[in-house]
Protein backbone atom coordinates (compact mmCIF):
# COMPACT_ATOMS: atom_id res chain seq x y z
CA UNK A 1 0.00 0.00 0.00
CA UNK A 2 1.39 3.25 -0.98
CA UNK A 3 0.20 6.23 1.10
CA UNK A 4 -1.16 8.89 -0.15
CA UNK A 5 0.42 12.61 1.12
CA UNK A 6 -1.91 15.65 0.90
CA UNK A 7 -0.91 17.97 -1.43
CA UNK A 8 0.03 20.98 1.04
CA UNK A 9 1.45 19.06 3.77
CA UNK A 10 4.93 18.72 4.38
CA UNK A 11 6.26 15.95 6.49
CA UNK A 12 9.54 17.65 6.42
CA UNK A 13 8.79 20.58 8.07
CA UNK A 14 7.41 21.08 11.89
CA UNK A 15 6.10 24.22 13.31
CA UNK A 16 8.36 25.64 16.24
CA UNK A 17 7.58 25.37 19.60
CA UNK A 18 7.94 27.20 22.26
CA UNK A 19 10.82 26.02 24.91
CA UNK A 20 8.70 24.70 27.74
CA UNK A 21 9.01 26.61 31.20
CA UNK A 22 7.65 26.83 34.62
CA UNK A 23 5.30 29.88 35.19
CA UNK A 24 7.02 31.84 38.26
CA UNK A 25 6.13 31.66 41.14
CA UNK A 26 3.56 33.69 42.47
CA UNK A 27 1.47 33.28 45.95
CA UNK A 28 -2.20 34.57 46.12
CA UNK A 29 -0.72 37.07 48.76
CA UNK A 30 2.15 39.07 46.75
CA UNK A 31 -0.04 41.87 45.77
CA UNK A 32 -0.36 44.00 48.78
CA UNK A 33 -2.28 46.75 47.15
CA UNK A 34 -5.79 45.50 47.95
CA UNK A 35 -4.83 44.92 51.49
CA UNK A 36 -3.42 47.90 52.36
CA UNK A 37 -5.85 49.80 50.25
CA UNK A 38 -8.32 47.66 53.43
CA UNK A 39 -5.80 48.66 55.95
CA UNK A 40 -6.13 52.05 55.47
CA UNK A 41 -10.14 52.71 55.00
CA UNK A 42 -9.69 50.66 58.29
CA UNK A 43 -7.11 53.16 59.53
CA UNK A 44 -9.82 56.07 58.68
CA UNK A 45 -13.11 54.41 59.96
CA UNK A 46 -11.39 53.82 63.52
CA UNK A 47 -10.45 57.80 63.26
CA UNK A 48 -13.62 59.02 62.62
CA UNK A 49 -15.26 56.77 65.45
CA UNK A 50 -12.92 57.45 67.87
CA UNK A 51 -13.37 61.34 67.40
CA UNK A 52 -16.87 60.75 67.33
CA UNK A 53 -16.49 59.06 70.93
CA UNK A 54 -14.26 61.73 71.94
CA UNK A 55 -16.89 64.40 70.69
CA UNK A 56 -19.49 62.66 72.98
CA UNK A 57 -17.42 62.05 75.61
CA UNK A 58 -17.02 66.38 75.81
CA UNK A 59 -20.81 66.75 75.26
CA UNK A 60 -21.33 64.02 78.02
CA UNK A 61 -19.48 66.32 80.40
CA UNK A 62 -21.15 69.66 79.33
CA UNK A 63 -24.58 68.12 80.35
CA UNK A 64 -23.40 66.35 83.05
CA UNK A 65 -22.37 70.46 84.62
CA UNK A 66 -25.45 71.75 83.30
CA UNK A 67 -27.27 69.35 85.28
CA UNK A 68 -25.47 70.01 88.52
CA UNK A 69 -26.43 73.43 88.41
CA UNK A 70 -29.75 72.59 87.93
CA UNK A 71 -29.96 70.00 90.99
CA UNK A 72 -27.84 72.83 93.11
CA UNK A 73 -30.80 75.23 92.30
CA UNK A 74 -33.60 72.08 93.13
CA UNK A 75 -31.93 72.05 96.16
CA UNK A 76 -32.14 75.33 97.08
CA UNK A 77 -35.63 76.32 96.75
CA UNK A 78 -36.25 73.18 98.99
CA UNK A 79 -34.26 74.36 101.36
CA UNK A 80 -35.55 78.11 100.94
CA UNK A 81 -39.11 76.66 101.67
CA UNK A 82 -37.97 74.38 103.99
CA UNK A 83 -37.08 77.44 106.17
CA UNK A 84 -40.19 79.27 105.31
CA UNK A 85 -42.49 76.83 106.23
CA UNK A 86 -40.60 76.52 109.35
CA UNK A 87 -40.37 79.88 110.68
CA UNK A 88 -44.25 79.83 109.62
CA UNK A 89 -44.89 76.38 111.67
CA UNK A 90 -42.78 77.96 114.42
CA UNK A 91 -45.52 80.96 114.27
CA UNK A 92 -48.36 79.95 113.15
CA UNK A 93 -50.00 80.00 117.03
CA UNK A 94 -49.11 83.72 117.06
CA UNK A 95 -50.23 84.36 113.55
CA UNK A 96 -53.35 82.28 113.93
CA UNK A 97 -53.91 84.00 117.44
CA UNK A 98 -53.47 87.48 115.69
CA UNK A 99 -55.90 86.95 112.54
CA UNK A 100 -58.53 85.66 115.07
CA UNK A 101 -58.78 88.31 117.17
CA UNK A 102 -58.64 91.13 114.09
CA UNK A 103 -61.38 89.21 112.56
CA UNK A 104 -63.35 88.82 115.95
CA UNK A 105 -62.45 92.50 116.49
CA UNK A 106 -64.29 93.19 113.18
CA UNK A 107 -67.43 91.27 113.76
CA UNK A 108 -68.17 92.80 117.44
CA UNK A 109 -67.46 96.75 115.85
CA UNK A 110 -70.03 95.37 113.24
CA UNK A 111 -72.44 94.29 115.61
CA UNK A 112 -71.91 97.22 118.52
CA UNK A 113 -73.15 99.75 115.44
CA UNK A 114 -76.42 98.45 114.31
CA UNK A 115 -77.39 99.49 111.06
CA UNK A 116 -80.30 101.99 110.82
CA UNK A 117 -82.95 101.34 108.27
CA UNK A 118 -83.94 103.79 105.95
Amino acid sequence: MVKRQEPFSRPDITTPRFPETTPPTTYPGSDYSFTLQTVMELQKTVGQLTQAVNTLTDQQKEQAKKLDGISHKIYAAIVVLLVIGGILTFFAKGINDLLVHRIEGQQTQQQASPHKPD
